[in-house]
């Protein structure tokens, strides 16, 4: 297990409701079991491709203990509430036949569904994965997951059917921030690397 790192990112989502953005330890047990709990059914599905109850201790472990390199992931945080509940996750899992090639995964707790977090998510974990020298971005979506779709698609991500319902999305991450495309997550990314860039 590697050291996390000492970044975090506190930014605003689109109604002006403030979120902070750190990378996951292994402390973190806790609080993703209960905002997993806070996930509906459908969101559920969406995120494991399969109905899943809760997560077990050993999947939890797993999540939790990184080595931030191959393995990376960040909580976004409500700081405006006492217990600091996790709104959302992002992760990478570089592929170890082909390290240039991570898979990724959003999830978004439903009650901030909807309002630019997971864009924001996304692109904190493509920052770290190109400080690693990966270079494509894989995941596996439900053909009815449009949003997910079309944040990808926004950033320049190729579609094609992986199995009945789902698809495999492959986007390219940029080299610099003013290689985005100017789409709205493109706007993002640049926003987010501007914020880092801002970070002492």
């Amino acid at each position: 297990m590697g050291k996390a790192p000492h970044d975090t990112l506190e930014t605003t989502l689109r109604d002006g409701s403030r979120v902070l953005i750190r990378p996951v330890t292994p402390e973190d047990k806790p609080l993703l079991r209960e905002g997993f709990s806070r996930l509906s059914e459908e969101s559920r599905y969406r995120r494991f491709m399969r109905p899943v109850k809760e997560l077990s201790e050993a999947d939890l472990d797993y999540l939790t203990r990184l080595d931030y390199t191959t393995h990376m992931a960040w909580v976004a945080v409500d700081p405006d509430t006492p217990a600091h509940p996790a709104l959302g996750v992002a992760r990478y899992i570089q592929l170890p036949h082909d390290p240039k090639v991570a898979e990724v995964a959003i999830t978004v707790v439903d009650s901030h569904q909807g309002r630019g977090l997971g864009t924001i998510l996304l692109s904190v974990i493509t920052r770290s994965a190109m400080q690693q020298g990966i270079e494509i971005f894989v995941a596996h979506v439900l053909m009815q997951n449009t949003p997910v779709l079309k944040l990808f698609r926004e950033l320049g991500g190729t579609v094609r059917l992986d199995d009945a319902g789902v698809v495999a999305v492959r986007t390219p991450l940029p080299r610099r921030p003013e290689d985005l495309p100017d789409s709205p997550a493109g706007k993002v990314f640049r926003e987010v690397a501007r914020g880092f860039a801002r970070s002492p």
